[in-house]
């Protein structure tokens, strides 16, 4: 077997961002959250089955995120928003599990620890919530969600378990 032999090279620094303010949503956030989903949702296979209504996703972020339904955490570049981690919890068991929901930085912030410092936000608030476990969902079919789940188990010790099917009705 002929294998070509390359030099090794150190793995890439990654870009650290505090600068980037990571906070609670409350419900006066949903209209700028809903904008920010919405260029998610435009970019994720989703968009090739489904219609994106703001005003409904507005209205569904105002009572998620009112309701504590969802928790909803935003990294915020002063005004601008730049990135999103939610949850919700699942305490239909006699524990809470905690789901996530949605994740999604902008492309400027790929590759830096802003993703991991959303996540471990979201790990943390669960965690308070009185969940043992937290499930990650990760199928919006973007090629970068590939990053996201070698980071959920280089960094975090997520294992897979089983997998997510999604049928298009």
């Amino acid at each position: 077997m002929n294998m070509a032999v390359t030099e090794l090279r150190k793995p890439k620094r990654t870009v650290r961002t505090p600068h980037i303010d990571v906070r609670m949503a409350d419900a006066a956030d949903a209209e700028m959250m809903a904008e920010f989903l919405g260029n998610f949702f435009y970019v994720s296979d989703w968009s090739k089955y489904l219609k994106y209504h703001k005003e409904k996703t507005i209205k569904y972020l105002q009572n998620a995120v009112g309701t504590q339904y969802a928790m909803y955490v935003l990294a915020m570049d002063g005004a601008e928003m730049v990135g999103v981690c939610s949850y919700h919890v699942f305490d239909v068991f006699s524990e809470p599990l905690a789901v996530m929901d949605e994740t999604y930085t902008i492309p400027k912030y790929r590759r830096t620890d802003l993703g991991r410092r959303l996540v471990a936000t979201v790990i943390e608030l669960a965690r308070n919530d009185g969940c043992k476990v937290i499930n990650f969902p990760i199928c919006s079919g973007m090629k970068e969600q590939n990053s996201l789940m070698n980071m959920m188990g280089r960094h975090f010790g997520a294992v897979p378990v089983g997998m997510i099917f999604s049928k298009v009705l």
